[in-house]
């Protein structure tokens, strides 16, 4: 097993020329790419680059120059074009699923908070409730105002509209100057500081709501951007490997470059390649 690593490798070979790249990539569309991306998991990318170039730099650097010689469509500057863009892909997997990681954390911490304003919110609402109607007295009409403005707890909106209507009639009853209703509420003990209490109670459920159904700010590493990644990492790896595999057949000596996370894809080129090549024969 190969002691050599993506950055041990990209130290020894040093930064490719940009231009490299571009020239790899010319003709092959960003729609391409990522159609090529979608098929793997970047992970199952990574972990066969890591072994397969450690395998390649290794060779070139014990080959003799009968193999170098046969070993045409491979060279340093072609692998270190490959090595930092494997590397290239591994940060950027890190940051997605970190942020992916930060996200959940923060759906969760959200949710956790709603639901406790929710069950705050919808006691208070309820003792109110009961409350207010004691303050009415026995009237149809007061009890039927305090049923319609107690309103429904279907989501969290509702709710709060409900103790809305609440902290109102609940005002409307404190600004009683005397009579029943003003020796109701004081036997209740229905007072503006409580009122203060609903109200607060209603405001942290709307933000918190709020909160809780706000979108994700938009994400630095998209899965599109990963796919494309994917995409122009296989891309290089097939040259790679398609280089090692047309020399083997050279000289037996020079080892082939065999993908196991991501070998379906290259097990449906070497089909197709079987395939044709059977076909030809039979027509020659």
């Amino acid at each position: 097993m190969s002691e050599h690593t993506l950055a041990s490798i990209a130290s020894a070979l040093g930064a490719p020329d940009p231009a490299l790249l571009d020239a790899l990539l010319d003709g092959t569309t960003e729609a391409q790419l990522v159609a090529k991306g979608k098929h793997v998991a970047s992970s199952r990318v990574l972990t066969d680059v890591r072994r397969l170039y450690a395998l390649a730099y290794s060779f070139w650097e014990s080959a003799t120059v009968t193999q170098k010689e046969a070993l045409r469509g491979f060279s340093p500057a072609l692998l270190s074009v490959a090595v930092h863009q494997a590397i290239a892909l591994d940060a950027m997997l890190v940051e997605h699923e970190e942020r992916g990681d930060s996200r959940e954390a923060s759906r969760a911490t959200r949710d956790a908070a709603l639901r406790e304003a929710f069950e705050k919110a919808l006691t208070l609402r309820d003792q109110a409730h009961s409350i207010l109607l004691k303050v009415a007295g026995n009237h149809a009409a007061a009890e039927e105002e305090v049923n319609q403005a107690v309103g429904t707890a279907e989501d969290p909106a509702a709710l709060a509209r409900g103790l809305g209507a609440l902290v109102a009639l609940a005002k409307k009853y404190l600004d009683e100057l005397s009579g029943p209703v003003k020796t109701r509420a004081q036997l209740m003990r229905l007072d503006f500081e409580y009122v203060a209490k609903l109200e607060n109670a209603a405001n942290t459920l709307a933000i918190t709501a709020r909160a809780a159904s706000a979108r994700p700010a938009g994400e630095k590493i998209t899965q599109g951007s990963l796919d494309r990644a994917d995409g122009v990492n296989l891309l290089l790896l097939t040259h790679i490997i398609s280089a090692f595999e047309n020399a083997h057949e050279q000289d037996p000596t020079i080892p082939r470059l065999v993908p196991i996370s991501t070998r379906r894809m290259f097990e449906r080129k070497v089909k197709k390649k079987s395939s044709n090549e059977g076909s030809a024969g039979a027509i020659s």
